[in-house]
């Protein structure tokens, strides 16, 4: 069942219908057109869980950016290498669901996209989404986990999911959309998605991998363009610590923060580049327990 809190395109037509009663007109239509009219586009719902943030004692991912007041209103995947021009913004009322711990709590932003089934990497559609604690994307002005697609006709696509600091997904090959919803849920291990070794297993969830800081499709612990470098640089050169401390803690909505605790820490108890070298040294490729092992994202 979608988790739907509001309609106004119901609410909307009831009240059109209200206002010719009153003014005493009729409102005609064909039996079989108002329900074609209203089938436009492709609908489809994503359940994927963030490996940072993930709690494998609650099967939830933790909301702390929420929490602490640290998600953006608007959506944040303008900037290269994602250069999005969504105009999606945050309804405000959704932003304050749940105390802590609640399922439907909001974790970050995602961005949803649709590729074409002859050529996955072009990408044909995009919608910047809410992700809520159980992993289900959300649209972030209705708060319904059934996403909309309005202008893209019904037929073949692939379906990727990316993140700021997560490698993306996407599906092994390219399903058939309509008006009718699809689920595509990147949690279930047995869910095909292109790639060896995509996503991260936690007991019963598949989860993205964490650490890609630096938006470059890889997650490196050493060596060239190296994610670690990236967050230490980040703490070093942040305005408030004026000791170039390397356990300084950034309190910001920041690529470096893979755990989405709120904070950019590069050394001490939960700090960032832990779980970075621990995806890294931990792959299942990486058999030789390489430092310098690259981890690769195959959702682009």
């Amino acid at each position: 069942m979608h988790k739907i809190r509001i309609c106004k395109k119901l609410v909307g037509y009831s009240l059109l219908i209200f206002i010719f009663k009153l003014l005493g007109m009729s409102l005609t239509v064909s039996a079989s057109e108002p329900v074609k009219s209203m089938k436009v586009g492709v609908n489809l719902q994503v359940r994927a869980y963030l490996q940072g943030p993930y709690d494998g004692a609650t099967g939830l991912m933790r909301d702390r950016l929420r929490t602490r007041g640290l998600l953006p209103l608007q959506q944040p995947y303008g900037s290269s290498p994602f250069n999005y021009q969504g105009t999606e913004a945050l309804n405000r009322s959704l932003s304050s669901v749940s105390l802590g711990g609640d399922a439907d709590a909001l974790v970050d932003w995602l961005l949803v996209e649709l590729r074409s089934a002859t050529n996955p990497s072009l990408i044909l559609a995009q919608k910047a989404v809410g992700l809520q604690a159980d992993g289900d994307a959300m649209d972030v002005e209705t708060g319904s986990t059934q996403l909309a697609f309005l202008n893209v006709t019904a037929g073949n696509y692939y379906v990727a999911v990316r993140h700021r600091n997560h490698l993306g997904v996407m599906t092994a090959t390219a399903s058939a959309l309509s008006f009718t919803s699809s689920l595509f849920d990147f949690s279930q291990p047995t869910f095909a998605v292109t790639g060896q070794h995509s996503r991260v297993l936690n007991k019963t969830k598949a989860l993205l991998w964490a650490g890609d800081i630096n938006q470059d499709k890889q997650v490196i612990a050493q060596g060239i363009g190296s994610d670690s470098t990236a967050l230490i640089a980040t703490v070093l050169s942040a305005s408030g610590n004026t000791a170039m401390n390397t356990s300084y803690r950034l309190v910001a909505y920041a690529a470096t923060d893979v755990n989405l605790d709120g904070e950019t820490l590069a050394v001490g108890p939960n700090n960032d580049i832990n779980l970075l070298l621990t995806n890294v040294l931990a792959h299942p490729a990486n058999t030789t327990l390489a430092s310098n092992y690259i981890v690769r994202g195959y959702a682009y």
